[in-house]
């Protein structure tokens, strides 16, 4: 620090007028207040859709859930919401409600990577990413061209928490997190005089169960759904596929994953990708699925002409297939199908493929697989420009951690692992699983239908959109559980089978052929109506 007579000689010398009287540092700029509680902030945009401007107001903010008997507040959910701007006098649009899974994850993912007006931008293809992105731009594919739409965090995850520890442990199981959903949906649309919009659900991954969970809730409420789209996860309307014949069909995803990676036979190889699939299901009817009925009593040649079928149709070494049951196990399946050049496969999207990694002695993890790797920091309150995007676009600011599945989260008490929850994963360390009957004392009830088949017979215009992505499930499972689904609802169910893995939003070509799936379920959805 330059002082005293040193400091006047060189002011006289130089004339450096800014020594002689240097400003002081500029005070950074106070840090916006936080968003009180009970506050829905509003704020207006536009997506070029089609070279034409869609304007849309947002809405972020918390929406109180309430103890109906004594009116103590429960939790808050935070929500985001468009809504787009319209003349007076059209018709109401349609208004769907849109979550992802977990049960841990944020809608974050469905939210700025799949169908909001405004998404990260990235790469064509998933397998193309080369890290989280950090630029967010217009999405001409949003959902919002056809439906308003509704961003839920349940409880637990993004800025939704629970009040207290008890109502926590109500919320932190599946009936008690769908009730919260179906009572935060009652209230958007008593606040904002919603009532005349039709009303679609979509939920992604274990978001399908909440979804249907959600679905049955709202019909005892006598709230009429005009749709339910379920991603890349459950479908239970109370259909029975036999065991032997549904663990046949998942060679569906194991034929298209070996075709992508061209580890199938010369003549399969060279067909198209639906063909292959199609002869390898074929095989898998009238051949694995009544082996697997019995395994034990196969003759040697029966067993070794299966293994030979399995070796076929999967490019996979037989030394992997489970000798006693003679089944694939998937995480075999996308550690060893490129062994031969030291690569993994991701479980989520097995188009993804990484150097192994030496993970002896450890157990799989989501934060291990490689086709998570470029999604996880877009999952956590750790990502810049989703937090930015919050607080800056939208307005909305908290102090609190928008929480994701893998946030290594600060909790005042340790945590006791539920069963099948996985280790790193905070919510399944918390989530209670175990059925509702179990949940209170005395004699079980009857058993139910599944909600979502309460749901259809409540509503009889109630339709059903079943999304899934090849490299991460069996498509032909999905369509042979809708083929034995009651007859009377059949017509209802419309199944779509993407070449994109759990997150079938991550490449541009799928998306958009998304985007028009759903316009067109959601103009069905409203015919009905």
């Amino acid at each position: 620090m330059i002082g005293g007579p040193l400091r006047t000689l060189l002011v006289a010398a130089l004339g450096c007028a800014s020594l002689a009287a240097a400003p002081a540092p500029r005070a950074a700029a106070p840090a916006p207040p936080v968003t009180p509680p009970d506050q829905m902030v509003v704020t207006h945009g536009q997506v070029m859709i089609a070279g034409k401007p869609l304007r849309y107001t947002a809405r972020a903010g918390l929406i109180p859930l309430y103890d109906n008997d004594t009116g103590a507040l429960m939790a808050r959910m935070f929500i985001v919401a468009y809504t787009a701007d319209r003349a007076p006098g059209q018709p109401p649009r349609p208004l769907t409600f849109v979550w992802n899974g977990g049960p841990g994850s944020s809608s974050s993912q469905v939210h700025l990577v799949g169908f909001g007006p405004k998404g990260f931008k990235t790469a064509p293809t998933y397998p193309q990413w080369k890290g989280p992105p950090t630029e967010i731009a217009d999405r001409p594919d949003t959902w919002l061209a056809y439906s308003d739409l509704v961003f839920v965090d349940p409880i637990g995850t993004g800025y939704s928490r629970a009040t207290t520890d008890a109502y926590r442990d109500i919320l932190y199981t599946q009936h008690g997190d769908g009730e919260a959903v179906a009572e935060t949906i009652r209230l958007y649309r008593t606040r904002f005089d919603a009532f005349d919009q039709p009303l679609f659900l979509a939920g992604e991954s274990y978001g399908t169960t909440r979804a249907m969970e959600v679905a049955g809730d709202l019909a005892r409420r006598r709230t009429p759904v005009a749709g339910v789209m379920l991603i890349s996860g459950f479908f239970d309307v109370g259909q029975t596929v036999p065991r032997a014949l549904n663990q046949a069909l998942e060679l569906s995803m194991f034929t298209a994953t070996a075709w992508y990676h061209k580890r199938l036979p010369a003549d399969l190889q060279a067909m198209s990708q639906d063909a292959a699939v199609r002869e390898a299901m074929g095989w898998a009817r009238s051949a694995y699925a009544p082996a697997l009925e019995n395994p034990d009593t196969l003759s040697g040649e029966a067993r070794a002409a299966i293994l030979a079928g399995l070796h076929r149709y999967t490019g996979l070494d037989p030394k992997y297939v489970e000798p006693k049951t003679l089944l694939i196990d998937k995480g075999v399946f996308t550690d060893r199908l490129l062994e031969d050049r030291d690569e993994e496969l991701g479980r989520y999207d097995a188009r993804m493929a990484v150097a192994r990694r030496n993970l002896v002695g450890q157990s799989w993890l989501p934060t291990h697989d490689p086709s998570l790797a470029p999604m996880l920091d877009l999952m956590e309150g750790t990502s810049v420009p989703l937090i930015r995007y919050i607080r800056g676009t939208l307005g909305y600011h908290s102090d609190l951690l928008y929480r994701g599945p893998f946030g290594e989260a600060f909790h005042p008490q340790p945590m006791v692992a539920q069963p099948g929850g996985l280790g790193d994963d905070w919510m399944t360390l918390m989530w209670n699983r175990a059925p509702r009957a179990s949940l209170k004392e005395g004699p079980p009830p009857a058993k139910e239908a599944p909600p979502l088949r309460q749901a259809m017979d409540a509503q009889p215009h109630l339709i059903v959109f079943n999304v899934r992505g090849m490299y991460d499930g069996d498509c032909a499972g999905l369509d042979e559980a809708v083929a034995r689904s009651d007859a009377a609802l059949r017509p209802r169910i419309r199944n779509r089978c993407y070449a994109a893995g759990h997150m079938v939003y991550t490449d541009d070509a799928v998306r958009l052929q998304l985007s028009r799936d759903f316009a067109q379920f959601v103009r069905d959805g409203v015919a009905a109506r």
